[in-house]
């Protein structure tokens, strides 16, 4: 027998084994970080590759341990046009969100690189958004971020939102987001913020996430993202 017939032979075990592993699931102690926050199947105890659950700190059962998602609490600030804007008008969409600074010296820009990724990505899909939240709002008003979205090349302000509030309001809502900011003048550009792309539903629940510092993690985002959007809204 030729020597590649045998190599082929040897290896399609292995083939089948890997095929059969991710179509069950994949165990947590071999999952790659951006897969850690997936649900697992509680029969097997593997983490589900193919299905979204509800990460965070929700209420739940002490007893069950059973998990009672929440949404991500009712906001209204105004985007970068000086224009109303909350998460009422994103209902019935997909979007990921950030927390950023638009004088952010450190990791501010490659997550933004990330979040234009995802921009190119989904241009054609008219249900994802994107929204970025200023965390130095005392700066960054209105027409300074409308002044970093051109720079940025961003072109439609509808469906590139950036967030100007009060700063301890927006302080707050970063913990449903799963994110971090925090007004630090010990730190690099003053301020602490976690540089995480939050993936939100239709309906408002944060479903999955990823560092805006590793591509490979939002190239997986954009899987989670695909997901979300073939799923249509409740009429």
């Amino acid at each position: 027998m030729k020597p590649w017939r045998i190599a082929a032979i040897l290896t399609l075990p292995l083939l089948l084994i890997a095929c059969h592993s991710h179509e069950e699931g994949i165990e947590p102690e071999h999952a790659p970080a951006y897969l850690q926050h997936h649900p697992v199947n509680e029969a097997t105890g593997l983490l589900l590759v193919d299905s979204l659950g509800y990460p965070g700190n929700h209420p739940f059962d002490t007893e069950t341990g059973e998990v009672f998602p929440e949404p991500i609490r009712d906001w209204k600030f105004v985007d970068q046009l000086n224009r109303p804007f909350g998460s009422e008008d994103l209902r019935g969409k997909v979007y990921v969100a950030e927390f950023f600074f638009t004088s952010c010296p450190t990791i501010c820009p490659k997550v933004k690189s990330q979040m234009l990724r995802l921009e190119e990505r989904f241009a054609d899909d008219p249900d994802f958004r994107l929204v970025s939240f200023s965390v130095d709002p005392k700066r960054d008003t209105p027409e300074r971020m409308t002044e970093y979205a051109g720079k940025l090349g961003i072109k439609d302000l509808d469906r590139w939102r950036f967030i100007h509030g009060d700063k301890f309001e927006i302080y707050d809502l970063d913990e449903d987001y799963l994110s971090i900011a925090l007004e630090n003048p010990a730190a690099e550009g003053g301020f602490d913020h976690s540089g995480y792309i939050v993936l939100v539903d239709r309906e408002g629940y944060v479903r999955a996430y990823a560092s805006g510092l590793a591509e490979e993690e939002v190239t997986h985002l954009m899987e989670d993202v695909e997901k979300l959007l073939d799923l249509q809204p409740a009429r």
